[in-house]
């Protein structure tokens, strides 16, 4: 009866250090993976930064201007003198989000016939944070 007594609190012991342990490393994992993601993204949004900085020079017609944004399934809205466009995308929001989904905007300002004016503008952000 003794060691009953002994062992029935060294067993809940065991299994509290162990579940204890178990959502620590999960939530260890979870943060790798959550890193991992977070870079992919950021390595996407500079991609296209460089990118949209080396084809969308200062003179680059229109067509090549559309041309960019589709290659890169990025949706193209052309208004007065801005060509713009979204691609949306995901990655591991910082907390204060509500979800993972992200957005990587690039802009580039148009003279009246369609030409590149100045250096584009791209932004990557999570869309739904406080």
């Amino acid at each position: 009866m003794e060691t009953l007594r002994r062992s029935i609190p060294i067993s809940a012991a065991i299994v509290v250090i162990g579940g204890v342990s178990w959502l620590g490393l999960r939530y260890f994992r979870s943060q790798i993976d959550c890193k991992k993601l977070d870079a992919a993204f950021a390595r996407q949004v500079e991609n296209i930064k460089e990118d949209a900085h080396k084809r969308l020079k200062i003179g680059t017609k229109k067509a090549d201007v559309a041309r960019f944004f589709a290659e890169l399934s990025i949706s193209l809205t052309i208004s007065g003198s801005e060509a713009r466009g979204t691609l949306w995308t995901s990655g591991c929001a910082p907390f204060g989000c509500g979800s993972d989904s992200a957005l990587i905007g690039v802009s580039v300002k148009l003279d009246p016939a369609g030409a590149v004016t100045e250096e584009p503008t791209v932004i990557g952000i999570y869309t739904d944070c406080l």
